[in-house]
């Protein structure tokens, strides 16, 4: 025998549509709030954010550990260019422009792709200048 107080919350389960707050109406909010599929979707958007989170995180590191590398590369190749005395104005001018390369971005994912072409140019530079030395 089903309790008259149950029969409300068996009704109002029965003509939920949706889980959306912004769709439902009151008799869908308060189903949604009855069956527990509003906590569910909080804890679906928390579970986002946390892993938006972990994604920005990993991204600032490896942003960071790609400017560490960038600024080694740059000392080695003043140290190269020191060992070889400058080399002719096309080599003078290729160290230039990767010692004052400044990788921009508008986005951390941007700013990694930058930093990953300068240490691209940076290692081929130093080859080049290693082989010069050599």
């Amino acid at each position: 025998m089903i309790r008259f107080a149950a029969l409300p919350c068996i009704v109002l389960a029965a003509c939920q549509t949706t889980t959306d707050p912004a769709d439902g109406g009151f008799f869908a909010g308060v189903s949604g709030i009855a069956t527990g599929a509003y906590d569910d979707r909080i804890a679906s958007a928390e579970s986002d954010v946390a892993s938006a989170q972990a994604r920005n995180d990993a991204l600032a590191a490896q942003i960071r550990r790609s400017e560490t590398e960038l600024a080694q590369l740059k000392l080695k190749i003043l140290q190269q260019r020191d060992a070889i005395g400058g080399g002719d104005a096309a080599t003078a001018a290729r160290i230039d422009r990767v010692l004052n390369d400044a990788p921009g971005g508008a986005t951390p994912d941007a700013r990694l792709a930058a930093l990953q072409k300068s240490i691209a140019d940076a290692r081929a530079l130093s080859a080049d200048l290693a082989k010069l030395s050599g």
